[in-house]
């Protein structure tokens, strides 16, 4: 009798456990796009050809065309990417990411310490601060948002690297 009521107890644990990591995981922050995101960053405009992008993010949902430019339209979610390609030369002009946060988190000055002007390339800030609101990236010039409760940080790259932060 006590063997049976044993591994009843054995198999409520185990799956408490279960339960337990299936919860655990299920209250990860998601990160929209985030290898795909890092992947696009590292292209340089001379690498980034219109195969690549597509092999890394599928074919587009919706393509627009223009004189000078050609802009494709990516969503994942709460999140948004469009790509604007040179329609003469078919090179990546820039991309514009933006994702809605539902939750803001609170601002730490402490984790503004670990950003080097100078130092930080932008690959370190998605790192460091994780995925951001909203981001553009163009050949020279890259600015990335990050929404808090009461603030944003905002960050100017100048090639890939860290030139300064505001927060207002």
């Amino acid at each position: 009798m006590r063997q049976g009521r044993f591994v009843n107890v054995k198999k409520a644990v185990l799956l408490l456990v279960v339960v337990l990591l299936a919860f655990t995981r299920s209250s990860y922050a998601v990160e929209p796009y985030s290898e795909e995101l890092l992947s696009l960053i590292k292209l340089s405009p001379a690498t980034a050809t219109q195969a690549r992008v597509t092999s890394l993010l599928g074919k587009p949902i919706r393509v627009e065309e223009g004189k000078k430019r050609v802009l494709w339209y990516y969503e994942h979610g709460n999140s948004s990417l469009v790509i604007s390609w040179n329609k003469k030369s078919a090179q990546l002009e820039k991309f514009a990411f933006d994702h809605d946060l539902s939750e803001k988190g609170v601002f730490d000055v402490r984790t503004s310490q670990k950003l080097k002007t100078g130092v930080t390339n932008i690959m370190d800030a998605i790192k460091i601060l994780g995925t951001p609101k909203d981001m553009t990236i163009k050949e020279m010039t890259q600015e990335m948002h990050y929404a808090y409760q009461n603030n944003v940080l905002r960050l100017f790259f100048r090639n890939k690297t860290l030139v300064d932060f505001t927060l207002y």
